[in-house]
């Protein structure tokens, strides 16, 4: 019998986001396979973070909490000034200081600072980045109980970065895989049900589950929206707990962080806050925050 909240389900996939974001950020841009197996939190990487310490993908998913804290429905706008507060004075940021954009992101907030457009413009193929995914948990913890919406505006909020339909529908596939398993379903039967034939091609082959076939070398770790979620899925979906799904990914490595940050929501969905290692836990900068942000999302769920 499975006896795991839907409390700690939610708890486990923001602060599982966190987790594999610090986790994963020391081999950032690092070579697969070019470095020992990583297991533990570790300092350093290109930025020279301390240990635990973590990077955009955990920043822009506590200025979305924050913006859903005050405007639950989402406004584009609040959620762009506190992007863009985050960029320019580190606002939400585990040392101060802003670090780890995607261009993408970056030129998304100097248009809205410039001209207050809040729709991302395109960029060609750099619109199909991973960025409106990798910071999605705030908005599946709020609508835990309201699936349709939630998923509607999980696609929205990723257009005020990212001007492409591809990124969108790998949120609201996130959002649909990640809230199937707070409601206590399996990871296949999560996707099963996730599946939509509107969705881009690359996106459907993920819940369609193709990635059973495929070895660790054909996995890809890039920054494309659909390679990082496929990865993702394919972490948890061939391990069998909390902490094997999150070092199979930042072993991945290229987008070690960002990987990890989308496997550590789905496998923090799956099995819950309270199978995080706790030694990983110790390290993890502002646990405290991030937590209460967890849990103010929690709360607010309830009546959303």
């Amino acid at each position: 019998m499975n006896t795991i909240t839907i409390q700690d389900r939610q708890k486990g996939s923001f602060v599982g986001l966190a987790t594999g974001d610090a986790l994963g950020a020391p081999v950032e841009f690092s070579f697969r396979d070019r470095f020992p197996e990583l297991r533990e939190m570790i300092s350093g990487g290109k930025f020279q973070l301390p240990a635990g310490s973590w990077t955009d993908d955990t920043s822009m998913s506590l200025c979305l909490a924050d913006s859903l804290l005050h405007h639950p429905d989402l406004n584009p706008k609040d959620l762009l000034t506190r992007f863009w507060s985050w960029a320019s004075t580190g606002e939400n940021s585990a040392t101060g200081k802003a670090i780890g954009f995607g261009q993408n992101v970056l030129q998304s907030l100097f248009d809205f600072h410039r001209t207050g457009i809040l729709k991302a413009g395109e960029k060609h193929r750099r619109s199909d980045g991973n960025g409106s995914i990798m910071r999605l948990a705030p908005m599946i913890l709020l609508y835990a109980q309201n699936p349709s919406k939630g998923a509607r505006l999980a696609r929205e909020q990723s257009y005020t970065t990212h001007a492409s339909d591809i990124a969108a529908d790998g949120c609201e596939c996130l959002f649909r895989i990640v809230h199937g398993l707070f409601h206590g379903k399996d990871l296949e039967k999560s996707l099963e049900e996730s599946h939509r034939s509107t969705w881009h091609s690359d996106i459907q082959a993920i819940t369609a589950q193709t990635w059973k076939e495929k070895s660790r070398a054909e996995i890809l770790s890039t920054g494309y929206v659909a390679a990082t979620l496929e990865a993702a899925v394919w972490c948890v979906g061939t391990t069998s707990s909390f902490e094997e799904a999150l070092i199979k990914a930042v072993n991945l490595a290229h987008d070690a962080d960002t990987v990890a940050a989308v496997t550590g929501q789905i496998a923090g969905a799956l099995y819950g806050y309270s199978t995080i290692p706790p030694r990983w836990l110790r390290v993890l900068a502002k646990r405290d925050h991030i937590e209460l942000r967890a849990q103010q999302l929690i709360s607010a769920s309830e009546i959303s």
